[in-house]
């Protein structure tokens, strides 16, 4: 006689079946009813602005901008020497070569990367909700992280965060596939993703620490008492850990660039950090303006709804509770450890806490964030909530990317009209010289910088401050006006109020004065740029 037997299926398997990639989603289950389409039509109306705003930027390449096409723009294997005064790892500057050689170097051509990158972000982000918090919180992360007003402004930034946000996001959900079923293909891929990571960027170092730390806590307390994470398997802590532990190892060879850059190169643009920092996270999120202001609010209730909150007694009320919910704990970890040790680090070393570094968390503070709006059981709450959101994200940033972010496109239009072979031009300090001389396109022309008296391509951090400090103004005013040619002009890229420099720019100025009396300011600088200069003429 037959049986008939219930099987229960393992947790893990019930999370694949909840799991439902986006595109499938979307194209096998076309909400019933208008107001269900009307919110699906209006989700993908968000999702096609913040897609089309990570390509939209003013003309003109800033100073971080232009100094990773200088440097990417070189030989390959002459890549890593300039990195070494950069003080960065070099994956990013290896991808942006290569693109680079296929679709040229003009300003919307390697903007495009970055914007390439962040677009492929968000079905992640769809991914990491749904892990974290099912369909509701998929929505919302996808739709927060593309109407977000920072992803927007990185994506049209040719630089590496960006490519860290990805990277986060993907070593998240590769640690959560490894940790529900250890198979050496997912753990593969945590080794791969750890080494990417760590070429990518040095605050990307906290947050492997952090994951690395958990992942021994985990491991010894499963040793211990035999509990473990309900969504991981026995045992698959330790294998995580020691898949960090080949990614690390991977990035290895080059650990001494990176310990010369920490003792030489550092930070010396800014700063150091303190407490105070850790909130200013939001506010570097949400972004500036009126409506970036209400967004900062906005995210700050989010942050503690999805940490604290669980479902109240109606649909529109929530319980908080003193102890983080469980699905919220190990995203909020890894949000709230790798900033945490970043601020310690900045306390000790003086390494800068800066709004661009923090792309390292972005994506596990918009999951923690989607969290936060889906404790709500009413779905009009939490639709009403997300249309604020995205409302706010996207006018905030329309407003952030209509700035424009370098005055260096007026200087060099003034200098390419005006300057002549054997005129020299100073840059003043060198931090000017990268987006100018991207521009400038006069030959015969002599461009030195400020304080080493080298070429404007690219900045040397190496022992940045101490090299300020022993440069004397005098000297170097009276050596560049030597070399400018009979009958020829110095003219002179300034702007006071860097970091380091105090006034030696402007004292810079008054020395040519003394040496050219009749000289004149033809561009005043303007702080609606991000960037902005002045440029004084001085004719012999």
């Amino acid at each position: 006689m037959a049986v008939a037997t219930a099987v229960t299926p393992r947790p893990d398997a019930l999370q694949r079946e909840r799991r439902t990639p986006v595109w499938r989603y979307v194209a096998g289950r076309i909400p019933q009813g208008r107001p269900a389409r009307l919110a699906l039509f209006l989700a993908w109306l968000v999702i096609l602005a913040g897609v089309v705003g990570r390509f939209l930027a003013p003309a003109g390449l800033w100073l971080d901008e232009a100094l990773s096409v200088d440097i990417a723009r070189l030989p390959l294997q002459q890549i890593p020497g300039a990195l070494v005064q950069d003080g960065s790892p070099p994956l990013y500057y290896v991808l942006l070569h290569y693109w680079m050689l296929v679709f040229g170097q003009g300003d919307f051509a390697v903007r495009a990367l970055s914007g390439i990158i962040s677009t492929a972000t968000l079905p992640f982000l769809w991914a990491a909700g749904e892990r974290a918090g099912g369909r509701r919180a998929a929505w919302a992360a996808l739709l927060l992280g593309a109407s977000s007003p920072w992803a927007i402004y990185y994506a049209t930034d040719t630089r590496m965060y960006s490519l860290m946000a990805l990277e986060a996001i993907l070593w998240y959900l590769a640690v959560r596939r490894a940790l529900e079923q250890p198979s050496r293909g997912r753990l593969a891929c945590v080794a791969l993703v750890t080494a990417a990571l760590m070429y990518t960027h040095y605050w990307d170092l906290y947050l492997v620490a952090v994951g690395g730390l958990w992942a021994v806590w985990r491991s010894w307390t499963e040793s211990r008492t035999g509990a473990h994470v309900p969504y991981a398997q026995p045992g698959a802590a330790r294998k995580v850990l020691w898949a960090m532990v080949i990614g690390v190892a991977i990035w290895l060879p080059w650990s001494p660039v990176f310990v010369f850059q920490t003792l030489h190169t550092g930070t010396p643009w800014t700063s150091p950090p303190g407490p105070q920092d850790l909130l200013t996270v939001f506010g570097y999120f949400a972004g500036q303006g009126p409506w970036g202001e209400l967004l900062t609010f906005l995210l700050f209730g989010l942050v503690g709804l999805g940490l604290f909150a669980k479902p109240g007694p109606n649909a529109a009320s929530v319980v908080m509770e003193v102890r983080a919910q469980p699905r919220a704990r190990f995203v909020s970890l890894l949000v709230a450890g790798p900033l945490a040790v970043a601020v310690l680090a900045g306390m000790v070393t003086g390494a800068a806490f800066d709004n661009r570094y923090i792309a390292v968390v972005f994506p596990l503070f918009i999951v923690l964030c989607a969290l936060g709006l889906t404790t709500f059981s009413s779905r009009r709450v939490t639709a009403a909530l997300l249309a604020v959101a995205c409302l706010a994200g996207l006018l905030t940033a329309l407003g952030q990317n209509s700035q424009p972010r370098t005055q260096a496109v007026q200087v060099a239009a003034d200098l390419n009209a005006q300057a002549q072979p054997g005129d020299v031009v100073v840059y003043c300090p060198d931090q000017l010289g990268p987006a100018v001389y991207r521009l400038f396109n006069v030959p015969g022309v002599t461009q030195v910088t400020f304080p080493r008296m080298i070429g404007p391509a690219r900045v040397d951090w190496i022992n940045y401050v101490w090299t300020i400090q022993h440069t004397s103004v005098g000297t170097f005013a009276r050596e560049a006006w030597d070399r400018v040619s009979p009958g020829g002009t110095l003219w002179l890229v300034w702007r006071n109020g860097y970091q380091g420099f105090g006034s030696s720019c402007g004292n810079l100025a008054s020395w040519l004065q003394m040496l050219s009396p009749d000289s004149q300011t033809l561009i005043t600088q303007d702080d609606t740029y991000y960037e902005y200069e002045n440029l004084t003429k001085f004719p012999t």
